[in-house]
């Protein structure tokens, strides 16, 4: 254990073993998930406990927007993280940049603050618009025969030519609509190993961006 973080780290050790469950407790179209407000008021109590505080701001480096996570400890031992802010765009022009910009701050700080504290609330591991769901056998019950019916052959969907296409197209996508589409295109590419798993990763990021943008239009609106 390195000397510069020896307080910090005990610190850590015994906030793990006070902080309480955090519960998914904020709804959004695709279920309940915890929002930035109810990480912060589970972990600042038992943060506070053991001398530690956690801070977030911004900085620009090399013309991108950072965010900076930090956890401070009363020894005066710090443990920081940066992140590259990722903006969802407008769509067709109608929504908020400012609550744009919000929602994707909201969402990241949510995350870089769990990460920095080693705790998980609310992220899923996987995703069934990309990954088949695991399979339930379920017996059958039989039923009266029925007169065949037309056999129809489903639209074939065309993947993507290349990986780099596919982050391109799901860049742009704005509504649920957008992301099933890109989904299902994606499902029929194929992509194994690292590719896949990484692209899993960034739908189920661009996903709660996009849910947190309209969950904060709504907000404006009401």
């Amino acid at each position: 254990m390195s000397a510069d973080h020896k307080q910090i780290t005990a610190a850590l050790a015994a906030f793990h073993q006070t902080v309480g469950t955090i519960e998914k407790s904020a709804r959004a179209q695709y279920g309940n998930f915890a929002d930035l407000s109810t990480v912060l008021s589970a972990i600042t109590p038992a943060l506070s406990q053991h001398g530690l505080a956690l801070v977030q701001t911004f900085d620009i480096q090399e013309g991108e927007d950072i965010l900076i996570s930090r956890i401070y400890h009363t020894s005066g031992e710090t443990i920081q993280s940066f992140c590259r802010l990722i903006r969802v765009e407008a769509s067709g022009g109608r929504q908020n940049p400012l609550h744009l910009w919000g929602g994707s701050v909201t969402y990241q700080r949510r995350y870089a603050a769990l990460a920095l504290v080693g705790l998980a609330a609310g992220m899923e591991d996987d995703d069934g618009d990309i990954a088949d769901p695991p399979t339930r056998k379920v017996k059958a019950k039989k039923a009266p025969p029925r007169d065949p019916e037309p056999k129809v052959t489903p639209a074939k969907v065309e993947g993507w030519d290349s990986r780099e296409h596919a982050e391109q197209a799901l860049d742009l996508c704005t509504n649920p609509e957008q992301l099933a589409a890109w989904a299902g295109k994606t499902k029929a590419s194929g992509f194994q190993g690292l590719d896949r798993d990484e692209l899993l990763e960034a739908f189920n990021e661009r996903r709660a961006m996009v849910e947190h943008a309209r969950a904060e239009q709504e907000d404006a609106a009401g």
